[in-house]
């Protein structure tokens, strides 16, 4: 970690130009100039900026897409090659996981130094709080994504200097229980009681500090790290924080989840994929991923998920994507061998028939009132012996697809008009309907099974389906497993599942009982959390270690 860190202390100040917020100029500076250069809030908020590029840069990358969502109950991939997706990694070859470490703890070092500037600036202490805060809100966050992805980590809170490099880069990791304990304190005390920042939604106009990582992100990772930690009625402080901020669910509509609609009201977070960094346009590449194969030809997996023919020529002039024309998507796009749901998920969770509106945005009679496009086993488009100048959009099955058959993923993961693989939506990382399936288990785990019925109902009533009620379950464990689908079904696809099924205590079971057959093939219980690179082991002296992969020869 040591070279990593040297890196960092060069790096720390380079700033951020978000995706789609124009508003968040880069000011990029050496360390030499960061004491004399925050002096005001504008400059501060400028170095703030910069803490957000490493978070972009994560999420930006399919790879991450693949340890979350891809290693877990719910997707799969068809084709060889995708490490991250079969959890071939180790040690010595830790693939993204390298990256993961490096951006996280880059994301660390620059909240850290921030917080130091901001302490020494000669501004108004009402002028400290909020970037104060939004400083504190990051940090934790590059916190929580360690511990949920690595477990136990080294923390430290303090800038990284000449003086202090190689002390912090030979620090052993830490209980990643004392690492959340000790950031929920700190996000109780800056946003539950001094108020530092703005209690509004992240998005809302309203909002003084709109687009910023605020209250509403800092009550989510405070609430989720209670969660890791059992603290029921501490996360149901942050989330009730959030619900005032938030109101019901009902007034949010549910096809606004779509990547594409950017900056919605329930969004607590998004993550842009389209920017422009040192004069560059940069773009994240998963809707390739989550896309039928566009061209003349689709790939398609068995009933094991495994991929059963090769991808072949690919027709540059085509919109049509398996077999479907679909002018929406365009012609100018390049797809991927694309993810597919699991058996579990579009059989047992979300069958077709299950009237969820969330599991299609259309079906053959008709588009879906407010549906969400989460699968689709067709589409309104053109076969290739339409004349469209008299033939309008009809129903289509994607090619060799019934209505139940393996779907693909729907258009809540499509970029329409997308050139080439140039992803320009907005991520979903924490909406509220997440925040309120949390309500929900925190309020059953404190015992109050009818608080946990109307969190739950909430989420359900929304998708089309039924209330629940208490006796509707056998016992505390059925109502548990029954908010963990509701997670499964709602958040499907939103860089959340893994983390859950860890959290849990149930990611081995789980994939060895629905995952797809290749990641049950190489996954051991060790990848349960990413593995630290090795070359980080050897450069904290020894400190670091991977006791548990070593126990797999990993």
């Amino acid at each position: 970690m040591q070279r990593v860190l040297q890196y960092i202390v060069i790096g720390a100040l380079l700033g951020f130009c978000a995706s789609s917020c124009h508003f968040l100029d880069e000011q990029i500076l050496d360390s030499s100039t960061r004491d004399t250069y925050y002096k005001n809030a504008v400059q501060i908020e400028s170095g703030l900026n910069g803490c957000y590029l490493p978070l972009r840069d994560i999420f930006k990358e399919y790879k991450y897409f693949y340890i979350t969502e891809a290693q877990t109950d719910l997707m799969q991939m068809g084709s060889n090659g995708q490490y991250e997706a079969y959890c071939q990694y180790s040690t010595m070859n830790p693939q993204f996981c390298a990256n993961l470490w490096t951006s996280l703890y880059r994301g660390v070092s620059r909240c850290n130094t921030m917080l130091n500037a901001i302490e020494k600036a000669s501004i108004d202490e009402n002028e400290k709080a909020p970037l104060r805060g939004e400083a504190v809100v990051l940090r934790a966050m590059f916190y929580y994504l360690l511990t949920c992805n690595f477990g136990d980590v080294p923390f430290y809170e303090e800038e990284v200097t000449d003086e202090n490099n190689d002390r912090i880069a030979r620090l052993p990791r830490m209980s990643a229980s004392a690492t959340r304990r000790a950031l929920i304190e700190e996000l109780r005390k800056q946003i539950l009681e001094d108020k530092a920042l703005p209690m509004y939604p992240t998005y809302s106009q309203t909002n003084p500090r709109q687009y910023r990582a605020g209250a509403a992100v800092g009550c989510m990772i405070g609430g989720k790290m209670c969660l890791w930690e059992g603290l029921w009625s501490e996360a149901l402080d942050f989330f009730g924080a959030l619900e005032e901020m938030y109101g019901p669910l009902s007034q949010y509509r549910l096809s606004d989840v779509a990547f594409r609609n950017r900056y919605t009201g329930e969004s607590i977070l998004e993550m842009g994929q389209t920017s422009t960094d040192y004069g560059y346009n940069v773009y994240g590449e998963l809707a390739c991923r989550c896309t039928p194969m566009r061209g003349s030809f689709d790939p398609d997996l068995d009933d094991e998920g495994d991929d059963t023919s090769d991808i072949t020529e690919f027709d540059t002039n085509s919109d049509y994507y398996a077999e479907v024309g679909i002018p929406e998507l365009g012609s100018t796009s390049r797809t991927n061998s694309p993810l597919r749901p699991t058996n579990h998920m579009y059989k047992d969770l979300m069958p077709y028939d299950s009237g969820d509106k969330r599991r299609h945005s259309c079906t053959a009679a008709g588009p879906v009132e407010d549906g969400g496009g989460w699968m689709q086993c067709g589409w309104f488009g053109y076969s290739q012996t339409d004349d469209r100048s008299v033939v309008k959009p009809h129903w289509l099955y994607f090619d060799g697809m019934a209505a139940t058959s393996r779907p693909y993923l729907g258009d809540k993961f499509w970029c329409f008009g997308m050139q080439y693989k140039q992803d320009s939506n907005n991520f979903k990382i924490y909406r509220y309907a997440g925040a309120v399936l949390n309500m929900a288990e925190a309020h059953l785990m404190r015992g109050d099974e009818d608080q946990a019925c109307a969190c739950l109902n909430q989420v359900r009533r929304r998708a089309g389906l039924p209330d629940v009620k208490p006796a509707d379950f056998a016992d505390a464990d059925a109502f548990l497993a029954a908010i963990q689908d509701e997670c499964a079904r709602e958040l499907f696809g939103e860089f959340n599942r893994k983390h859950d099924l860890v959290r849990w205590g149930i990611w081995w079971e789980t994939i060895q009982k629905y995952g797809g057959s290749t990641l049950i093939k190489y996954a051991r219980p060790c990848h349960r959390y990413c593995p630290i690179p090795q070359v980080q082991v050897t450069y904290s002296g020894g400190a670091l270690d991977n006791d548990e992969y070593n126990q797999y020869g990993l």
